[in-house]
């Protein structure tokens, strides 16, 4: 299968597992620092968030999340990881579309530089994959280097128009943000991930 028809079959297939693992995580709930089901823990989301360089947009993207609700830090960590990976797959539908609708406007190096990017936030979502892997097993160690890896994609994203203005600056940016709010969310997990 084409790799570029491929990315949404991925991406969805990611989010059944997700999906999944929040569902089963909020049923299995006890006294691991969840809270009753169907109640937003304000108190854990501030806690999740606190080492967020941004912690306002944290709490409130983890705030307005359905699957907040009765989720424990380790849920929240899962949700961070969706809403990253949701905005990676937005991101690349974007850059896809601006290919298709514009290719005639655009100029070649504008061109390439979007054909660029799309790869680059196909391999972004990829990494996001990886931290689900990664969280299964509690190896917040790797999870934080998958992120970091992610965010290395969107900046090579910004450098890939040689010298011309990135089209997607904003949405990289915004990328970058949702993916810091993951590290914040797996910092403020219990320490007993693998090494």
């Amino acid at each position: 299968m084409n790799p570029i028809a491929a990315a949404p079959f991925v991406f969805l297939s990611t989010l059944s597992v997700l999906q999944f693992v929040l569902v089963a995580g909020h049923e299995s709930q006890g006294t691991n620092g969840g809270s009753k089901a169907g109640v937003v823990n304000m108190n854990l989301i501030q806690q999740a968030c606190q080492h967020a360089p941004h912690k306002d947009l944290c709490i409130n993207a983890l705030k307005n999340d359905p699957n907040s609700k009765g989720a424990d830090l380790i849920g929240l960590a899962y949700i961070s990881i969706r809403l990253a990976g949701a905005y990676a797959s937005e991101v690349d539908a974007h850059l896809r579309s601006l290919l298709i609708n514009n290719a005639t406007t655009l100029s070649p190096v504008v061109q390439q530089g979007v054909a660029d990017c799309i790869e680059h936030y196909s391999d972004a979502n990829e990494q996001l994959d990886d931290c689900v892997a990664a969280m299964s097993t509690k190896n917040y160690k790797d999870v934080e280097v998958w992120v970091n890896v992610a965010i290395s994609d969107a900046d090579y994203c910004d450098n890939s128009f040689a010298g011309e203005k990135s089209v997607v600056l904003q949405k990289n940016e915004e990328f970058r943000q949702l993916c810091n709010n993951v590290l914040a969310v797996v910092k403020a997990l219990p320490p007993h991930g693998k090494e």
